[in-house]
């Protein structure tokens, strides 16, 4: 398996690239909950917002199971996705649900593509882990209530059917593969600020880990990942890092209000949501699956060695800052001048591979 690092090119790519020409690749969007919680008055001064940061999409909860238009008034509400579509914003629904009453949930779709919103994203996670069976009558119900509404000219083909569940659901036994033929992707909440300083270090490792770990449970549609800035751990580096390299689907939980702090606001000012994907070669980079360089740390010696030749190296320390870059080392890399600690070295070989290895440094 390979991990990619892409951290040189990161650094260097938002000191210096002007984004905004072409958006028609660009989809990066965002997720509410509450409107209530974002402390927005209304819906179109939070779409003013939205549209001056430069964000595409919106993602709407207008369902929890069942269908309830008395609490979410957004599933009903035409003048929402037409509050954001105006400004250039891309509205879609989303709802929490749960096994049982497959039918009475899916009608959620039905009624929010009247609404006019132009996708579905479920979210399902705990209640379906090991629960294969469930998880294919919750999505078939969802597939019949989008065949209906194309069906009735309400939709055409482009409405789009998500699905959204944990980032590692191997670990929880999680049914991808029930899931898969009546979905046109999935979502993973690669909430890498839940998951510690190495997840951090390794942003790209992580993403290409998560696609590579839904590939080997049955998924065959597109993956656009999910980043949190919730917690605020994230710099604005770090998510520019990630939603960059995740691709233009890429999406970041929640929009900042009273469940988070509202010093996050200052991160999503310097977030490059009009990253131009559609000229950027490294946003479509897929890691080969060859058997990757074997990288050796010597015993008791300050040197590290690479069985082929490298063409370049950067080493990264635990805060995230690169300490040490070398151009043609050859197979030998001295460590020598480094501090005790722990250290990822991204490394570039003589083909053209690109993969990370994890290192620690005593005396």
């Amino acid at each position: 398996m390979k991990y990619v690092v892409l951290a040189a090119f990161f650094l260097k790519l938002f000191s210096s690239t002007a984004y905004g020409q072409d958006q028609s690749c660009n989809k990066l969007g965002a997720w509410l909950w509450y409107l209530e919680l974002t402390k927005f008055k209304d819906y179109e001064s939070l779409a003013d917002t939205l549209s001056s940061l430069g964000i595409k999409r919106i993602y709407v909860k207008v369902a929890n199971g069942r269908v309830d238009t008395v609490k979410w008034t957004e599933l009903v509400d035409e003048k929402i996705p037409a509050i954001f579509e105006a400004r250039g914003i891309e509205a879609w629904a989303w709802s929490y649900n749960y096994p049982n009453n497959e039918r009475l949930q899916a009608e959620a779709l039905y009624k929010s593509a009247k609404s006019g919103y132009k996708g579905y994203v479920v979210d399902v996670e705990a209640q379906f882990d090991r629960k294969p069976v469930a998880a294919s009558k919750l999505f078939r119900a969802f597939d019949a209530a989008k065949s209906r509404a194309i069906a009735d000219d309400v939709i055409d083909e482009n409405f789009q059917l998500y699905c959204t569940t944990w980032a590692n659901p191997r670990a929880h036994y999680f049914p991808i593969s029930s899931i898969n033929q009546y979905v046109d992707g999935f979502m993973p909440q690669t909430y890498v600020e839940n998951w510690g300083n190495e997840h951090l270090l390794l942003l790209e490792s992580t993403i290409d880990r998560v696609n590579e770990e839904y590939k080997s449970l049955g998924a065959t549609k597109p993956l656009h990942h999910i980043a949190s800035t919730e917690k605020g751990l994230m710099t604005a580096n770090e998510v520019n890092r990630f939603i960059t390299y995740a691709g233009p689907e890429t999406s970041v939980w929640p929009i900042p209000g009273t469940n988070t702090s509202l010093l996050l606001w200052h991160t999503w000012n310097s977030l490059a949501w009009d990253f131009d994907f559609c000229n950027d070669d490294h946003s479509t980079f897929v890691s080969s699956l060859k058997p990757e360089p074997d990288v050796k740390k010597l015993p008791y010696k300050n040197e590290i060695v690479v069985n082929e030749p490298v063409s370049s190296i950067s080493i990264i320390n635990a805060t995230g800052h690169v300490v040490a870059e070398v151009l043609n080392p050859g197979n030998v890399v001295d460590i020598s001048n480094l501090v005790r600690g722990k250290y990822v070295m991204s490394i570039i070989t003589a083909a053209g591979d690109k993969v990370v290895k994890m290192f620690s440094k005593g005396k």
